[in-house]
C-alpha cells in the first residue's frame, strides 16, 4: 500500500520542477481520492521537508526528502543543489527536549541577528544596500544579499555561535553561482560568533571573503509592579 509520503515523493519527482503546496494537494487528491484528510497531507508537507528543523523532532520517523524554497514552493532535496543537510539534530542524541530547545534558540537568535542586520546594514559596512533577504538561488538560499557602494553584489551569511568548515563551502557555493550567473565576481561576508583557526585558514583561499564576528550585548531595565 502506498503511503502518503511515497505519493508526495512520486508526484514531486514526476513534476520535475518546483511545485506549490496546492499543486501537490490537488495531485494527491486526484490520484488517491478521499484516502487521506487534508490535515494529514498538510502535516506531511511539514514533516517531509529536509529544511524544517522541528520536523526532525516532531516527526522523527518520517522520511525527509522535500526542500521548501523561500517562496513556499517545494522540490526534491539534492545536496549538490541545496547544500549539505545542516538542519537535522545530531545523531544519537536522546535528549530530545534539550535538542528542541537548542534548535529553537538557534533559529530564533539567527533570525534576530538577521532582522537587526537587514535594518542596519551600515553596521556591517557603510554604503551597503539591501537587495533581498533569504534570496533563492539554484544552489540554496542566501541569508542577506546586498550591494556595496560600488555596486558589487555582497553575499552575507550568518551562523550562530562558532562557524564550521561547511560555512566556508556554503558561501563559496553562492559566490561561484553569482559569478557564473552575473559574469562579475561578488564579495562575501560571513558573520559568526567565533571562527576557529581552521576556518580562518580556509577563508584565506577566498580573497573576496570577509569574516566578521558578532557580539551580543544585553541591556536591562527595572521591572515595576
Amino acid at each position: 500500500m502506498t503511503t502518503m509520503a511515497q505519493a508526495i515523493k512520486s508526484y514531486v519527482q514526476s513534476a520535475g520542477d518546483k511545485v506549490t503546496a496546492e499543486q501537490i494537494k490537488h495531485a494527491i487528491n486526484v490520484a488517491y481520492p478521499n484516502q487521506w484528510k487534508p490535515s494529514t497531507l498538510q502535516a506531511h508537507l511539514y514533516a517531509c521537508a529536509v529544511n524544517h528543523p522541528k520536523a526532525y523532532l516532531h516527526h522523527p520517523s518520517v522520511e525527509k526528502f522535500l526542500y521548501r524554497n523561500a517562496d513556499g514552493t517545494f522540490e526534491l532535496y539534492a545536496e549538490a543543489r541545496h547544500g549539505p543537510n545542516e538542519w537535522a539534530p545530531p545523531e544519537g542524541d536522546d535528549e530530545v527536549a534539550d535538542v528542541t530547545a537548542l534548535v529553537e534558540t538557534s533559529i530564533s537568535l539567527e533570525r534576530d541577528i538577521e532582522d537587526h542586520l537587514v535594518n542596519n546594514l551600515d553596521a556591517i559596512e557603510r554604503g551597503l544596500t539591501l537587495v533581498g533577504r533569504q534570496f533563492t538561488t539554484d544552489v540554496g538560499r542566501v541569508d542577506i544579499l546586498a550591494k556595496d557602494a560600488a555596486g558589487t553584489r555582497v553575499v552575507i551569511e550568518i551562523k550562530v555561535d562558532e562557524a564550521k568548515d561547511s560555512a566556508i563551502g556554503q558561501i563559496a557555493r553562492y559566490l561561484g553561482w553569482f559569478a557564473r550567473t552575473d559574469g562579475d565576481a561578488p564579495r562575501g561576508i560571513l558573520i559568526a560568533g567565533e571562527f576557529p583557526e581552521g576556518v580562518r585558514y580556509a577563508a584565506t583561499a577566498i580573497p573576496t571573503l570577509t569574516l566578521l564576528m558578532y557580539k551580543v550585548h544585553f541591556s536591562f531595565e527595572r521591572a515595576t509592579v
